[in-house]
């Protein structure tokens, strides 16, 4: 049995607590135990980092401490978060002085930050701890047939000293719709075009822009539904697509939830029957 801290973030809360319930019965097919930290706290996204990049480190100095404290390596689900904490992590990796000055600040929790464990995002936890073999013993209900686009999301490619795979030609995600048994579609036009669900809170026109070139790319090739392993990037694609002029009526998952089907949840129990751009592939 594997043993790794996960880092819950935004994202797994209020109306998308369904996917953390999804992703604890993926992790237990494939031996994994995920030990919740429940004192951790939002990672700022980029917000805070715009604004105050010190406090930015000092917050997610805090929430790896934490792990660190438990002895665990650190497993993050979202592409934002792993980005901004792998930033920290790799600046308090390589600046002692800003590791001392914010270490001074965890002093008042009784925590330090030592650098002593890995951040994981999902894509490299499969790939380098799980490994695809295991993923494809739990498979119970192969995806053949499935054409699937692989899209992976601009904040695990980018930059370059946190990315977990190549970014000019990355592989990881179309290993593990692989070992689902998926048809892996990864040439189309926009891959590697970030989604805009950020840039929607400012400008909804530029995010429009973005998920139109997006998805038209991909009905050019035509995909049964969408796979992505970031739950923000799933959100664009399920909820803003049907604010586009002419929605192409694209189905989308995160990751986890095409793989609890894979590995034998129903539609609903994987949260494939929920979305509102419909599944409707079986």
């Amino acid at each position: 049995m594997i043993k790794v801290g996960f880092y819950q973030g935004c994202c797994f809360q209020g109306q998308d607590a369904y996917m953390f319930e999804t992703m604890k019965e993926v992790f237990k097919a494939i031996d994994v135990d995920l030990e919740l930290l429940e004192e951790t706290t939002c990672c700022g996204g980029n917000t805070i980092d715009e604004e105050n990049r010190k406090l930015s480190y000092a917050i997610n100095a805090r929430n790896i401490a934490l792990a660190e404290a438990k002895g665990l390596d650190m497993l993050i689900s979202c592409n934002t978060c792993y980005m901004v904490i792998a930033k920290a992590k790799h600046a308090l990796d390589n600046n002692k002085k800003l590791r001392d000055e914010i270490n001074e600040l965890l002093k008042e929790e009784g925590l330090e930050y030592r650098g002593t464990n890995k951040i994981y995002h999902l894509l490299d936890f499969f790939r380098d701890v799980v490994g695809y073999d295991r993923i494809r013993k739990a498979v119970k209900r192969p995806l053949k047939g499935w054409r699937v686009g692989a899209y992976y999301g601009c904040h695990v490619l980018y930059p370059k000293h946190t990315a977990i795979d190549d970014g000019d030609n990355p592989s990881t995600l179309q290993e593990v719709l692989k070992a689902l048994g998926a048809e892996v579609v990864d040439d189309y036009e926009a891959k590697d075009a970030c989604c805009g669900y950020h840039a929607y809170f400012t400008d909804k026109t530029m995010t429009m822009r973005k998920l139109n070139r997006i998805l038209g790319s991909i009905k050019k090739v035509g995909v049964d539904i969408v796979a992505t392993p970031c739950p923000l990037c799933f959100k664009a694609f399920d909820i803003y697509q049907l604010q586009m002029e002419k929605p192409p009526m694209i189905p989308s998952a995160f990751l986890p939830e095409l793989m609890a089907y894979a590995f034998g949840l129903d539609k609903d129990e994987s949260g494939l029957g929920h979305h509102l751009v419909e599944v409707k592939k079986e």
